[in-house]
This record gives C-alpha cells, sequence and structure tokens, in this order.
C-alpha cells in the first residue's frame, strides 16, 4: 500500500493512524480519564473501543494490555 493508498484510507474514515511515541502519550492519559469514570452501562460502546485502541496498540507497541480495571462499562 503506497502513501497516497494510505492518505486516501485516512480520508474516507477507513484507516486512523499514531506513531507509537503519540500512543505513548495518550494512553497515559485515557487510562487515567477514563478507568476513573464509574462504570455504566451507557459506556459500553466507548468500553469496546478502549478495549480494542489498548490490545492493538499492545500488539502494535507493546504497551500495556486491556484488563478487567481499564473496563468502563458493566460487561
Amino acid at each position: 500500500m503506497g502513501n497516497a493508498d494510505i492518505i486516501k484510507k485516512i480520508n474516507n474514515g477507513d484507516l486512523f493512524v499514531l506513531t507509537r511515541e503519540e500512543m505513548a502519550l495518550i494512553l497515559p492519559w485515557l487510562r487515567e480519564t477514563l478507568t476513573a469514570q464509574d462504570r455504566k452501562e451507557e459506556n459500553a460502546d466507548l468500553c469496546q473501543l478502549f478495549s480494542k485502541v489498548l490490545r492493538l496498540s499492545n500488539d502494535l507497541y507493546g504497551t500495556e494490555p486491556f484488563n478487567r480495571e481499564t473496563c468502563i462499562c458493566h460487561g
């Protein structure tokens, strides 16, 4: 996949790219901000997205994985 294809996917909303350094900056903030909330049923979709981000970052960059403490819903 060339740069033009990547840019097209990003512009179409099919792809979002963060570097290792960007993930290292944002993940601690996400963990602190989101996990400080009370667990709520209405957070189910957000929790699934947060889980996906944490799992993918763990797979790609070796960051701390998703675990029960980072769950933000009753699920």
